[in-house]
């Protein structure tokens, strides 16, 4: 079987790491990418001893859109094709009012998760086109309606990803690229517990799970 090439960004946090363990089994030249070089180096020495295939690792600040500029050109000079770009990155501050928000937060919001991932596709679209069966994801949370205050960031981020991937689907649909934006739905880690510190834990998904449920539509993407 052809090796294919992935491309992880946020493989650092709890879900991406959790998807890279999953992956690192499998016939898969895995790329990763997170913005502090230390977890990164940190993540590699946890699975090098398991992988198939020896994963590369980049340190790149979403922040920084010339960065993911050149991680495309990179990734075109030594494989000439990204079969899978899986995007799990995020940033949230904490739950305040709107007018609490810090400039300097809301800028990163933006960048991060709503710019970056524009960045993103402009950069690896061509990638991807190379690939026989391109697959690409944006995490999102969709699965709850931020209704209540405090939670502008999500719904902002939410609502602007999903629109621009689900404009990109339509401007692709006669290639072999398939693009989703993907909800795991809640799961135990920092990020939620200071969103939700009175929750019962019992009731939401570990990080291994939901990767597990995120991998198994991955391989049956290919099916259909």
């Amino acid at each position: 079987m052809v090796k294919r090439i992935a491309l992880v960004v946020g493989a650092t946090g709890t879900l991406g790491k959790a998807i890279t363990k999953n992956l690192i089994s499998k016939n898969i030249q895995l790329i990763l990418v997170a913005n502090n070089s230390d977890r990164l180096e940190k993540l590699y020495e946890e699975i090098i001893d398991k992988a198939l295939l020896r994963p590369k690792i980049v340190p790149l600040d979403l922040n920084h859109s010339r960065s993911i500029d050149k991680l495309g050109g990179v990734i075109f000079d030594k494989y000439k094709k990204l079969d899978i770009l899986i995007n799990c990155s995020s940033f949230y501050p904490k739950l305040s009012p709107i007018n609490h928000i810090l400039p300097k937060e809301f800028n990163k919001i933006i960048n991060i998760n709503i710019t970056a991932n524009w960045q993103l596709i402009r950069s690896l679209d061509p990638l991807l086109r190379y690939s026989k069966y391109g697959r690409a994801y944006f995490f999102i949370c969709k699965q709850k309606t931020y209704l209540e205050p405090y939670f502008s960031s999500y719904a902002l981020s939410s609502n602007a990803i999903e629109s621009l991937i689900n404009s990109w689907k339509k401007e692709i649909t006669k290639t072999n690229i398939k693009a989703s934006v993907y909800d795991p739905g809640p799961i135990n880690s920092k990020l939620r517990n200071s969103a939700f510190p009175g929750e019962i834990k019992e009731n939401i998904d570990t990080a291994e799970i939901a990767s597990a449920k995120f991998i198994k539509i991955l391989e049956n993407s290919y099916k259909s």
